[in-house]
Parts: C-alpha cells; sequence; structure tokens
C-alpha cells in the first residue's frame, strides 16, 4: 500500500527540491519566450509562458499545502496537475519544429529533447503519471511525423521517418519506465539496509540491555528476599512495589526494543517531542558507555511533531552512536531540543534547502575528534565513513536524512576540532490548545546521581526508588 505522504513529498521533491535547478528552468522559459518574441514578432510564445507559469503556481500552492496530511485523492490531484504542466510545456517546441524556421527548428529540438531528458531524471513513482507523460511525448512526435511525411517522396524514406519516430517514443517511454524501476528498486534496497542496521544496531544494544536486566532481576530478587524477612506489612507492600515497579522498568525496555526492531510499515502520530525524547534517551543510555556524560536539555513548552516512533528512535541512536565513536576516551553527550522559525531557506547538508516555517530542531552534540573539513561535504553520501576499516558501514548518517526528509525536514551538520553538532529539523505543529509552560527543564547529567545511588545495596527500596524516579536505568 501506497504512503500519501511519501508520494506527494515526492512528487514536491522532484520539481521543487533542488531551487537552483527549478530557479535555471523557469528562467530559461521567460527568455526564451522574449527571444521567440523578438526573433519571430510572435506573441504566442508570451501567451504559452504565462499559462506554464500559473499552472506552476497552482501546483506548488497545491502541493505544498499538502504535505502533512495529503489524501491519496490529493495525490491523483498534484500528478494531475504536473501531467496538465507537461501537456502545457510540449506544444510549444513543437509548434517550433512545425515553424519552418532553422533557428526555430533546432530551437524546437533541443527544447523536445531537454524536456524528455528531464522526464526521465524524474522518475516519477506514480505509474499512471508516468504513462501520461509518455503518451503526450508520444502525441508530440507523432504530429511532428504527420507534419514532414507528405514531404517525403521516398516510400524508403517514409519508411525510415515511421520507423524513427516509433523507435523514438518507444525507446523514451522505456527509459522512463525503467528510471521508475530504478527509483522503487533503489528505495526497496534503502530499506532493506535500513532494517539491516537497526538488527546491527540491537545487537550492540545487547550488552547494554543485559546489565540494566541484570540490575532490575537484582531489584526484584533484592526485593523479594525483604518481603521474606520484614514484619511491618508497610514496609513488605512497599518491597512489594519496588520489584513491580523494576519490572516495569523491564517491560518498558522489551517494547522500545520490539518496536525499533521490528519491520513494520510508517505509523506517524502527533506527539510531544519532549516526552518522546525522554523516552528515547533510555536507549541512548543503555547503548552510551559510562565514561561519556549524557546530558538532555528540553523545549520550555510542549511542542508537537507528527513522527514515526521507530524511525525517530533509529535516527537519534545511530546520532548517538556515532557521537559515541567520536569521543574513544571520555565526552559529553549533549541532546538538546530547541524551536526554530525558519524565514529563509537554509542549505542542509545533503545540499537541499529547508523550507521557511516552524520546526523542532533536535542537536546532538559531542565533544570529539571532529569532522574532518574535507570529509564534511562527503559525510551525507550513501557508504561513505571516516572510520578505520571494518568498523563503519557508512549507511547510518544516510539513514538519517533519508528519514527527515521524509518527515519534510532537514539535517545540518557543524564540525569543528572541539566537537560535531547535528541537527535535525522536523516541522513542528502548531498546537491547538495554549501551549502550557514546562516548569522543569532537564539540564542535569543524566548519569550525575548514579554513584549516590549505587553506594548502598541494590535491594534498598529508597534507593531503587531514586533511581527509577529519576527515569534512568540502573547499571552494575
Amino acid at each position: 500500500m501506497t504512503d500519501p505522504r511519501r508520494e506527494m513529498q515526492l512528487l514536491y521533491d522532484v520539481e521543487y527540491g533542488d531551487w537552483r535547478e527549478w530557479v535555471m528552468r523557469m528562467s530559461a522559459v521567460g527568455f526564451g519566450a522574449l527571444l521567440m518574441v523578438a526573433y519571430a514578432n510572435w506573441t504566442a510564445p508570451i501567451v504559452w509562458a504565462l499559462c506554464f507559469y500559473g499552472i506552476h503556481v497552482a501546483n506548488y500552492r497545491f502541493t505544498s499545502r499538502r504535505l502533512t496530511h495529503p489524501t491519496q485523492r490529493e495525490v491523483w490531484i498534484a500528478g494531475g496537475l504536473f501531467a496538465v504542466l507537461t501537456g502545457v510545456f510540449v506544444p510549444m517546441p513543437v509548434v517550433m519544429v512545425l515553424y519552418g524556421d532553422p533557428v526555430m527548428v533546432y530551437g524546437g529540438a533541443l527544447l523536445l529533447a531537454t524536456t524528455v531528458a528531464y522526464h526521465i531524471r524524474r522518475g516519477d513513482r506514480i505509474l499512471w503519471l508516468n504513462w501520461a507523460q509518455n503518451v503526450i511525448f508520444s502525441c508530440a512526435g507523432l504530429t511532428i511525423l504527420v507534419h514532414f511525411l507528405p514531404q517525403v517522396d521516398s516510400p524508403l524514406g517514409k519508411a525510415g521517418a515511421i520507423f524513427a519516430t516509433l523507435a523514438a517514443v518507444t525507446y523514451v517511454a522505456m527509459a522512463m519506465l525503467f528510471a521508475r524501476r530504478a527509483r522503487l528498486a533503489l528505495e526497496e534496497a534503502g530499506a532493506r539496509l535500513a532494517q539491516d542496521q537497526k538488527m546491527s544496531a540491537i545487537g550492540r544494544l545487547a550488552g547494554g540491555v543485559a546489565h540494566d536486566f541484570n540490575n532490575v532481576l537484582t531489584v526484584v530478587q533484592g526485593n523479594l528476599e525483604l518481603y521474606h524477612v520484614m514484619e511491618d506489612k508497610a514496609d513488605r507492600d512497599a518491597a512489594v512495589a519496588e520489584a513491580q515497579a523494576a519490572a516495569k522498568r523491564a517491560e518498558a525496555v522489551v517494547q522500545q526494543l520490539l518496536i525499533y526492531a521490528r519491520k513494520a510499515p510508517t505509523q506517524r502520530k502527533i506527539v510531544d517531542a519532549n516526552a518522546a525524547m525522554s523516552e528515547i534517551m533510555g536507549l541512548i543510555h543503555t547503548l552510551v558507555p559510562e565514561r561519556i556524560a549524557v546530558h538532555l536539555i528540553r523545549t520550555p513548552c510542549k511542542s508537537m511533531v507528527e513522527v514515526d516512533a521507530a524511525q525517530l528512535t533509529t535516527a537519534m541512536l545511530n546520532l548517538a552512536k556515532n557521537a559515541m565513536d567520536a569521543m574513544p576516551a571520555s565526552g559529553n553527550l549533549h541532546v538538546v531540543l530547541s524551536i526554530e522559525d525558519v524565514t529563509e531557506p537554509r542549505q542542509m547538508i545533503d545540499g537541499r534547502m529547508l523550507r521557511n516555517g516552524p520546526y523542532l530542531a533536535i542537536a546532538v552534540r559531542d565533544t570529539g575528534c571532529g569532522i574532518p573539513a574535507d570529509s564534511l561535504s562527503k559525510v551525507a553520501e550513501p557508504f561513505f565513513t571516516t572510520k578505520p576499516a571494518g568498523q563503519g558501514t557508512g549507511l547510518g548518517l544516510s539513514m538519517v536524512i533519508g528519514f527527515v526528509q521524509e518527515q519534510g525536514g532537514g539535517l545540518g551538520i557543524e564540525s569543528s576540532t572541539q566537537g560535531t553538532e547535528v541537527t535535525l529539523y522536523l516541522p513542528r505543529i502548531a498546537a491547538t490548545e495554549t501551549e502550557a509552560a514546562i516548569q522543569h527543564i532537564d539540564t542535569m547529567p543524566l548519569r550525575s546521581t548514579l554513584p549516590a545511588m549505587m553506594d548502598a545495596p541494590t535491594g534498598t527500596p529508597q534507593k531503587q526508588n531514586a533511581a527509577r524516579m529519576s527515569g534512568v536505568p540502573m547499571r552494575d
């Protein structure tokens, strides 16, 4: 089953994702229309350019406003608008070829060739849209053939012209369908690699999870032993409550791992980023060793975003793992949530421009060695890694970039010899009710209270309760 939101995002990205390419196309249409008017004293190109721009505006407004919650019907409408756009654009180069003037014929032929190349590059995933484009180009080729065929006297020449035209339109159709299949195959391969990366990360988490479960079992066993030696009913009830709380923590860890490891369709829901990140920090704490201090700084107010919890967890674990690998001795890992209003397009690490609007920024900062300047522009490329051979696949950051792009956001990276900051930008959803300020902003290292807790025997109910209330899994 197709995901309407993903389909709409792809329709938007292939048309407006690269603003430099888009500006070049729009400028070329306007400048070319003016040249035709000046050369042939012909007003039709101006009408053609205005119609083209008008449909483009309608297509952009419709597509950009429905990136968050599109229906399948709206995806079809967006695809239909682009088909209309193609149908309006192609007749002009055909008319130029039929005009008869050598300069116009040459310009029309070049315009048709570049238009075909552009549509092949798009590789639209929607099959009916792909076929609609093929029909338009086939009609253009056949129109030119019908116009010039009577001017050919030789039967062999006519047969050759018919064969060449049919071969050309057939090859264009095959090329466009091949580009579509290549896009689908690449996305499927990316999904498989993402799943493999998840399972690899699960293996790295297993050691930390084993520590957590050992602590949970210690708490359960210790409290059950205390239950048998305590005589006061209140103390015995407290011991049982602590054992139950420890079991609940174990259940939560299992549920997080199941969500993280499963292969399931994207399931987005609107969540408070502060609450979601607090849950993810439990897994990050399990992944990161004791030598690295972990800090979480939340936003002072609720920040609602629509994300898939499993994909967000995967992205954060990948960034935490990269930060951990950059600090082989010791260091600090900060996860900082903030609200940013982007007022002008901002370039991301993969070259895409972040659109204007309100965003939740999730910054992952480390105090590691940083990324070399000559490698910073390459980190977005799949399979590129700065780690030694055998220690990195180069896919983790690509997965994160794919995730934020799917959400309609972007990924920014800044690095120096003092450390690296990777920032995820996720579109922020305006709350339907007045946002309530959160009184407590957690800026304290997550492990800062552990030494005091671990001084006493693990089975002491008071110490266990303090650890539970801090929200930090206990370690051996």
